[in-house]
């Protein structure tokens, strides 16, 4: 998970990619407040993911992490922080064009990043 990566538009793309010519993919954008690992432990700080069913796929700085949703969102503390929006791709398809932006649109987060 990384901080002031492209997370927001790596997500968005995928979610693009996979649902354009589908618009029953099934994929749920999240953009959420995580906890940060490694140099920035303890920080908060938004960040952006796709979800697949049960399955997180996260793209963002290059990364192609896939994990089951328990283990991404106890990585994360996301459930412990609990401030999530999620998107259907109608819903992201929608923001996009309102905001002209990837995002976050709702995602408001107690460090500002």
């Amino acid at each position: 998970m990384g901080q002031m990566g492209d997370c927001y538009e790596a997500a968005a793309k995928l979610m693009y990619d996979r649902c354009l010519m589908n618009p029953e993919c099934g994929l749920v954008l999240v953009h959420g407040e995580v906890m940060g690992q490694g140099p920035i432990e303890g920080v908060t700080y938004g960040h952006a993911w796709v979800l697949d069913g049960s399955t997180v796929i996260d793209r963002s700085n290059g990364g192609n992490v896939i994990l089951p949703i328990q283990l991404y969102y106890s990585i994360g503390k996301i459930d412990q922080i609990n401030n999530v929006h999620t998107y259907t791709w109608d819903e992201a398809r929608r923001k996009l064009v309102q905001f002209e932006h990837y995002g976050p649109w709702d995602l408001n987060t107690e460090t500002g990043l």
